[in-house]
């Protein structure tokens, strides 16, 4: 349990790296689009995975509808970041899964 809940706080302070940089990158380029949907929903106020899907949901809904607004460089850390996500979201629901079966 320890061991999972150490992945788990270093894939969450990965996302949270990853996101500091697009923030850094979205501030310094005054790309404001991008940067409204990053914060609107980070920095993550816990890591619970509701919190978790709702970064999820805001970065593909970012992806999804102002992709020309986005340059290589942040459509690959969005990619980074959403498989990070994914994982996170993953075991969560694995681990809830758990939790009831015992």
């Amino acid at each position: 349990m320890i061991s999972e809940w150490g992945d788990r706080k270093a894939r969450v302070q990965d996302v949270n790296s990853i996101c500091m940089r697009l923030f850094d990158t979205w501030c310094e380029s005054r790309n404001l689009m991008p940067l409204a949907y990053l914060m609107h929903c980070w920095p993550l106020p816990d890591s619970r995975a509701g919190t978790i899907r709702r970064l999820q949901e805001s970065m593909k809904d970012l992806r999804r509808n102002h992709a020309d607004k986005l340059d290589l460089y942040a459509l690959s850390a969005l990619g980074e970041l959403a498989r990070s996500l994914d994982e996170l979201i993953d075991r969560a629901e694995i681990s809830a899964r758990h939790s009831f079966a015992t």
